[in-house]
Formats: structure tokens, sequence, C-alpha cells
């Protein structure tokens, strides 16, 4: 919590109370034994890389890497189950800290035109794709948090504009909230029409262009595990929101080990100031 300051005519200062809450994305890629750097490998930094996020939003997480995940993340809570028709596959779960928040609901809906039907495939797609929603209450603020967490199609832009439409109007789900956040990697870059139309349809903005400060003056997301290939890199991974808030600082955050990068995606994090 901070206080800021007002000078009021007259000379008074008069103090309001604001909070912090801070809130990553990261596509962790799935445990793929061929990659440059093993999941083994790579667990521990993984996890230190967003575990004092009171919000994270993880995409490509197998059963074994939640697992994981949650074996060295004790400070947060978690929901969120795979793709797969079973529940098995990939999946994007949302940790928060638990205890800040209160889990009030959540539930997982497929990108498809039967989004209540495990496994099922929506239009263009190849595979199924999710998107995991959970609704918190902040235990500082009183206020009541939404958070979607998806990944969407890399090889469809039929699938990816069915995927904005579906979740323009899942962003008001449950009734409003306070603050509705939406985290994931859409495998599309900002200026693209689905990012465009899910914005505009939902009264979305992006964290990156109403930050008050970023780490670098640009940065993308997607560099895959090489460090060489972050010039020129896409902004794929975002966290939208809507609400009464400001965004004070986000960042694209560089972690190396063994000389390459702990994914191939970098973590993204966003700070807001809430009044």
């Amino acid at each position: 919590m901070a206080l800021l300051g007002f000078w009021m005519p007259g000379g008074v200062a008069i103090s309001q109370e604001s909070y912090e809450m801070s809130v990553a994305t990261f596509n962790i890629r799935y445990a793929n034994p061929d990659d440059t750097l093993r999941w083994e490998d790579r667990k521990d930094e993984v996890a230190n890389a967003v575990r004092y996020f009171d919000v994270i939003g993880f995409q490509e997480v197998l059963p074994q890497q939640k697992n994981d995940l949650i074996a060295r993340m004790p400070r947060h809570a978690h929901y969120g189950e795979g793709r797969d028709r079973d529940g098995a596959g990939e999946a994007c779960p949302i940790f928060w800290n638990q205890k800040r928040f209160d889990f009030l609901h959540g539930e997982i809906r497929w990108l498809s035109d039967t989004p209540l039907v495990a496994g099922s495939i929506g239009p263009g797609a190849d595979l199924p794709r999710i998107v995991t929603i959970v609704l918190l209450h902040d235990k500082k603020t009183k206020q009541t948090v939404r958070v979607l967490n998806t990944h969407w199609s890399h090889t469809s832009e039929e699938a990816r504009e069915a995927a904005s439409n579906l979740m323009a109007g899942w962003t008001g789900w449950a009734g409003e909230a306070d603050l509705t956040l939406v985290c994931g990697d859409f495998n599309a870059e900002p200026q693209s029409p689905p990012i465009s139309r899910l914005l505009e349809s939902s009264d979305l903005q992006d964290t990156y262009d109403n930050a008050n400060f970023r780490c670098r003056k640009s940065f993308g997301t997607y560099s895959t595990f090489f460090p060489t290939n972050l010039m020129g890199a896409t902004r794929i991974d975002a966290i939208f929101y809507r609400g009464n808030v400001t965004v004070d600082w986000v960042c694209a955050d560089e972690l190396i080990k063994y000389g390459v990068y702990i994914s191939d995606h970098l973590p993204y994090h966003a700070v807001f100031k809430i009044p």
C-alpha cells in the first residue's frame, strides 16, 4: 500500500490510499525432451521468475509441469485443467496469492461453437483451445477481480478471429467485476484484427500502451530460446484490462540459464495501482 498526496487550494494536503497489484503472463513452453533447455533443467527458474506476483496466467502447461509449479509456489492457490476431453493435455492455469485473494468461482471454456463441451475444437483450429476464467475477491481493496487466461491458435487466423469474438462476450462473465484482466499468448500482434476487435468490443486496454513506465522503450515477447532473436521479436503475449486502475510499470523479463532463455517466450508482467 502507498499513500498518494494531493494538494488542495489553500495548501491543505489530503492523502489517499492506493494498492499495488502485480500480474504476469508466461508461456512456459510444454515439456519437450528435444528442446534446447529441457523442463527438468529449467523448472526451478520458471517458478522463481513469477512466484512473487499476485496473479499469474500460465500457458502450455502439461500436467506434470503444473504439479512442479504447485510444489514450487506454495504461497499461491490455482485453478485450471488441460484442454483435452479428459482434462489432460496443455492447460492455461491461473495462480494467485492465496493470502490476498479469496476464490469465488472458476470455469474452463473451449474456444469453439460448443464452449462447454470438453475437448471441442473451434472453427479453423487444428486442436482444442481453451480459456480459464476465475473470479476472485481482493481482500486488500475489497474489490472483485475477473481473470481470463488463454492460448490462441498459432496456425489459423480464422481460429484467432473466432476466439476473439467468443472472448469479447466472456469478459463480462458472471456480471461486472471491479477489475477484469485478460492474459495470454494470443499468437497475434497488437494491431492485428483479432486483437483490435477484442479490445474495442470489450472496452479493454493494453497494459503495454498505457504504462507509466516500461523497462525498455519497446520489446517483444516471443524470442525463442535464443537471446540473439530478441531483436525484432514479436509481442504476442499480453495483459489487457478494464477497470479503475493505473498501469505503473510493464516489462518482459530476460531470464537466462546456460546461455539461453528459460522458455521460448519471455514472462511479461504489469504492476497496477488501485485507488
